[in-house]
């Protein structure tokens, strides 16, 4: 067997021992053949069963493994399963994304050591085909029509299917019910019971044997978020000053200069009269009644802040014709009014209202937002790498056209002869000397005139003549029957 140190795609120091692993007592009673076969990789195609849990999955990792079912798998294998293992709590269905550069970078090892130990787990029955990763950006899918180049790019990664084998299941014990990625356990046999039981004890020996043991702390009388109540102390706290009180109120006064997020600047007597003005709005408005009077004063803050009056607010509103009472009236109001000042049906000052349409976003050329210096890095790799050789390609195919343009034109080595007629053009006839001796003998001889009048004579004769017939027809009435 060749020496680990030989292996140059594996990192010595993130990976010790890379080929020791424990062997199965009595794995050899089971049989089991490699995947081999690419098309039955797939979800929809494996013969192995879906599985959720990253603890059934680790298990089956390491019966497979240590039972040398597949000759190159090993202790790297377990650690690749284990990354798969920690994925599997994002995807209800115990998908994993899988990503190569990031595998390796976590695991220390080389993109192609990844992809072969990935392969082992395919083949070994473990893993399974979700969706196939592609370079294709889907950023240009999604967006269609609508996408810029500082959407940037995105490919579509490989999903994988975390399954198990049947052998695993016979190993354990466990009844399954149906074929391939569906099949579902139905129960375990008496040994699989058993099995499960020392399982769970495993585990349980194993979580008590991670916890810290040390004695546990109960000098508190009670936990931090119940605190006793101190009695209240007047004496001297700190630095021997006695009279706090007074002290504190001799101290020069700092008001915060930092507002919370999202205010408007509104003190507390403008909001009360807006709300003041907001009670005679909802009186006057039938569809604004019943709602909260401090939504709908927020509402109408706009309206507010360009001087309108209460009486206007309420002629304005009863303008806009609504046929049903709102569900939310306060975001109706909100919506409809930012709507009419985009649409120009209600003037207020410019800024009281946000508009539809942000500014345009920067092409990141000027190098003044967070991705203009990335997008220009990006376009100048992109040229460095491709226009120079798209520039010779382009070259070589006005080259290759400039050929084929002059094959295509006619020499003059094989110039038709001129004829000695004037005004006669040979290379303008249609039919061949040939041509014209094969239509002679075929063709029927040309008649006179004297006989094609002759022709056309004896033809009206006859017309004239089967005319006179129709004309003179005599009725001949049928013969009754004959008596019997």
């Amino acid at each position: 067997m060749q020496h680990v140190s030989a292996c140059r795609h594996i990192n010595l120091a993130a990976c010790p021992d890379v080929s020791e692993v424990r062997p199965v007592s009595g794995a050899s009673r089971y049989a089991f053949a490699l995947v081999r076969d690419v098309a039955a990789q797939e979800v929809d195609a494996t013969a192995s069963r879906q599985l959720r849990r990253a603890v059934d999955f680790l298990s089956a990792v390491r019966f497979m493994v240590e039972a040398a079912f597949h000759p190159h798998a090993g202790r790297t294998t377990l650690r690749l399963a284990e990354v798969f293992a920690t994925r599997m709590a994002r995807s209800k269905d115990g998908h994993v994304p899988f990503s190569a550069d990031a595998t390796a970078r976590m695991l220390g090892l080389k993109r192609r050591a990844v992809f072969n130990h990935a392969r082992y787990l395919r083949e070994l029955g473990l893993i399974a085909y979700v969706e196939h990763g592609s370079k294709r950006n889907v950023l240009r899918s999604r967006y269609g029509a609508r996408w810029k180049k500082e959407h940037g790019y995105r490919g579509t990664a490989t999903l994988f299917a975390a399954v198990a084998p049947r052998v695993w299941d016979e190993a354990m014990g466990r009844r399954i019910r149906g074929q391939g990625y569906r099949a579902r356990m139905v129960g375990v046999t008496p040994a699989g019971r058993i099995l499960a039981v020392a399982c769970a004890e495993d585990r349980r020996r194993q979580r008590e044997d991670g916890q810290p043991r040390h004695p546990v702390d109960n000098s508190r009388p009670c936990t931090p978020s119940a605190q006793v109540p101190q009695p209240h102390t007047s004496g001297a706290v700190d630095e021997g000053i006695k009279d706090r009180t007074r002290e504190r109120a001799c101290r020069e006064k700092k008001y915060c200069q930092h507002r919370a997020k999202g205010s408007t600047n509104w003190s507390a007597a403008r909001t009360a009269a807006a709300i003041a003005e907001a009670r005679f709005v909802r009186l006057h408005t039938w569809w604004t009644q019943g709602s909260c009077i401090r939504q709908l004063a927020y509402a109408l803050r706009p309206c507010f802040e360009a001087g309108w009056t209460w009486e206007e607010i309420a002629r304005e509103l009863a303008s806009w014709t609504v046929p049903l009472r709102p569900r939310h009236v306060a975001s109706y109001v909100a919506s409809e009014i930012r709507r009419r000042v985009n649409a120009g049906q209600l003037h207020l000052p410019d800024g009281l209202v946000a508009p539809y349409r942000q500014p345009e976003t920067s092409t990141g050329d000027d190098g003044t937002t967070p991705h203009g210096p990335r997008y220009t890095a990006m376009q100048a790799s992109k040229a460095h790498t491709y226009r120079a050789p798209a520039a010779r390609a382009a070259a070589a195919l006005t080259e290759t056209r400039r050929l084929v343009t002059r094959q295509r034109q006619p020499t003059n080595d094989h110039a038709p002869p001129k004829s000695r007629i004037p005004g006669a053009h040979p290379e303008n006839v249609l039919l061949t000397r040939q041509e014209f001796a094969f239509l002679m003998e075929n063709s029927p001889p040309v008649l006179a005139s004297d006989t094609m009048w002759a022709q056309a004579q004896e033809a009206t004769e006859y017309r004239l003549e089967a005319e006179c017939r129709r004309d003179t027809w005599e009725y001949n009435p049928p013969t009754p029957p004959e008596p019997r």
